[in-house]
């Protein structure tokens, strides 16, 4: 079972979410047909949002690495640019991963 408000894996029983601490009761009328249906699609949601936000920051870290290498260059115009969108992507890098872990 998963918390239909952050996605978070429950143990079946659980009458809040540990993680966001919002209740885990869904309303009277969803039946238990539909409580597995968006238990599956919460998870699956949630892990497609950790998969693509993997990719970000795996695309990030490369052009990161590219623009490093990039700024070892003796030109001092294209060093300074260069380690700036290095460091812009390091942030944006670690960005990613930070919604990573809160998902």
């Amino acid at each position: 079972m998963f918390c239909r408000w952050c996605g978070a894996q429950l143990t079946d029983g659980m009458a809040t979410c540990p993680k966001c601490g919002k209740t885990t009761s869904l309303p009277s009328d969803v039946e238990a047909g539909g409580r597995d249906a968006i238990d599956r699609a919460v998870a699956d949601t949630s892990r497609a949002a950790k998969d693509l936000a993997a990719a970000a920051a795996k695309f990030s870290e490369r052009l990161a690495a590219q623009m490093r290498s990039a700024a070892d260059d003796p030109k001092g115009t294209a060093t300074r640019a260069a380690r700036r969108v290095a460091r812009d992507l390091d942030s944006a890098r670690e960005e990613i991963e930070k919604a990573l872990r809160d998902l």
